[in-house]
């Protein structure tokens, strides 16, 4: 979308410090998705508030992001789905770009930059297991600092926000400064807010991972639509893969060298009986209930908003629901929104994240001064 002949929707690429010389040996250099709301280049004196969104696993700037309804990198499921699929899908309710400039336009949202960081770690998807835009799946880092794979958390609170305060007419205090993630980014979010709320007066946390112990092991990973549209063996296959893939990269970032997996074992009924308790507690040290318990008074200067569809396929509504009594327990406050919403069955975990973007937004809108 271009504004007095300047882009409003756009990708920099930029060179991170933090990254540079990283243990996987992975490029430094990183494109951000940027959206400027409309009237950006209209009043050059104007200063905008800025919410800074965190992709999920298996992604990076490019995708599981909000993007232009007309970019390369934007996927309408709509079309690629059956049409006897498309009436279980509420599409108003998904954004991109086009939307959110009609939604500030028509006054129902105030103006705001959207930053959009890459939080892959640029290494590529065991398997080779591709996106529906055909790439290569990344592994993600979870943008935490790990000593195996490079200081994501860093990168995006020393090198992104820096980068975009330097070259954009942003509001650069904490009061104007929010961040969302779903998925892996939900876990980011949180991991980020906990570490740094002097950075952000508010944080949207959507369906986060979880690495509070063996949840996330012992799911067995099954998309409904896949199953629908491809039949059970593929999408079973498809299933397993992306599980195998994410536990292999959280024992890469946390316990490369006393790694987890291949030391559990199982009774003939899938249950856990033995496992390396080192390898588990280097995961476990991760865990957004330990971490709020270590530093409680966090939380408690973040604004905070947590929301999981409870049929949610990586089982992570029970990591909320967790979250949730650690945040009671603690008396911080927070909402928290966990329900089954029938319009998101066929992916409840993609489609639970992507109708709470809009919700997401505005409880961040509503805490900038």
């Amino acid at each position: 979308m271009k504004e007095n002949g300047n882009n409003r929707y756009v990708i920099d690429s930029f060179h991170s410090k933090t990254l540079e010389g990283n243990p996987l040996g992975t490029t430094a250099d990183r494109d951000i998705n940027i959206y400027l709301p409309p009237g950006y280049f209209d009043n050059k004196k104007r200063r905008y508030p800025v919410i800074y969104f965190l992709h999920g696993y298996g992604g990076h700037n490019h995708n599981w992001t909000i993007a232009s309804k007309d970019s390369e990198d934007s996927v309408d499921y709509w079309k690629i789905l059956p049409k006897k699929y498309l009436k279980e899908i509420d599409v108003d309710r998904l954004l991109d770009f086009e939307r959110l400039d009609d939604l500030i336009a028509s006054g129902e949202l105030a103006p705001f930059i959207f930053i959009q960081p890459d939080g892959s770690l640029h290494a590529p998807h065991k398997d080779g297991l591709r996106d529906f835009t055909r790439r290569v799946m990344l592994k993600g880092s979870f943008y935490i600092n790990s000593p195996h794979v490079g200081n994501y958390r860093d990168y995006i609170i020393n090198d992104v926000i820096e980068y975009i305060d330097n070259k954009y007419r942003t509001i650069s205090d904490r009061q104007h400064r929010a961040i969302m993630g779903g998925s892996m980014g939900g876990y980011g979010t949180l991991n980020l807010a906990v570490h740094h709320p002097e950075k952000f007066i508010s944080a949207v946390s959507l369906s986060p991972a979880d690495f509070s112990g063996f949840g996330l092991i012992q799911v067995k990973l099954r998309i409904p639509i896949f199953t629908r549209i491809f039949g059970e063996k593929f999408s079973n296959q498809i299933g397993d893969s992306t599980m195998n893939d994410i536990l292999d990269t959280m024992d890469l970032i946390t316990s490369k060298n006393n790694p987890l997996l291949p030391s559990i074992k199982y009774d003939s009924e899938g249950n856990v009986v033995d496992y390396n308790k080192d390898a588990l507690n280097s995961w476990v040290k991760h865990d957004i209930n330990k971490l709020v318990r270590e530093n409680p008074e966090a939380f408690k200067k973040v604004h905070l908003y947590l929301s999981c569809d409870l049929e949610d396929e990586f089982k992570l509504a029970d990591g909320v629901k967790k979250l949730h009594n650690t945040l009671n327990e603690l008396d911080i406050p927070h909402e928290c929104d966990l329900d089954y919403d029938p319009k998101a069955a066929l992916t409840p975990h993609a489609l639970g994240i992507g109708y709470r973007f809009l919700p997401g937004i505005k409880f961040c809108l509503q805490y900038f001064s």
